[in-house]
């Protein structure tokens, strides 16, 4: 491997075990904007299980957001596990670390854009991850979901303080890969 490889790889595994260290050792990363001294805003922690779960199984997988390479990033049962000793797929189990990396990893995504929308002064269509699985803005991942569908109304009824399990049960249950390789 190349030396720059290497130091890539390095910098990613450094900027990883950050993450992971405000989720294992339950810090909490500062809350205002180096930027602006604005303070940031973060929807509910309590209410992301439904959130993750759904975006778990259709973007948190290996190929996409459940590896280490990506600035968004998905932990938990079909992807990058915390624990090496859980694999992919089995156990059908994310833990509490998983759920709170992937947290940390959706909120520090655009933490002021994050604030913006919690107060109001924008739009949820101002996030990234709301604009391109909408297919809005160019995604790797092609389009994942419509304005209204399940996987929308879970999105972004956690953002907005209006949880739906209900739908984000639907996405998670209509977006599980099939054995044959379907969705």
């Amino acid at each position: 491997m190349s030396p720059m490889r290497n130091a890539k790889i390095t910098q990613l595994l450094q900027a990883q075990a950050l993450l992971v260290s405000f989720a294992l050792g339950g810090c909490q990363p500062d809350t205002r904007s180096p930027n602006s001294g604005l303070a940031l805003e973060f929807p509910s922690r309590e209410d992301f299980t439904g959130p993750a779960d759904a975006m778990q199984v259709k973007c948190g997988t290996l190929d996409c957001h459940g590896q280490i390479g990506r600035n968004l990033r998905l932990y938990g049962t079909y992807g990058m596990r915390l624990d090496n000793a859980n694999n992919p797929i089995d156990p059908f189990v994310t833990s509490d670390d998983e759920y709170d990396a992937s947290y940390w990893s959706v909120t520090a995504l655009e933490p002021e854009d994050m604030t913006r929308v919690l107060k109001g002064e924008a739009s949820v269509i101002d996030l990234a991850f709301i604009r391109k699985p909408r297919g809005l803005e160019k995604h790797k991942g092609h389009q994942l979901m419509t304005k209204g569908d399940p996987l929308d109304r879970c999105l972004v009824g956690w953002v907005t303080g209006t949880p739906d399990p209900d739908s984000c049960m639907i996405a998670k249950m209509t977006g599980r890969p099939q054995p044959d390789g379907g969705t």
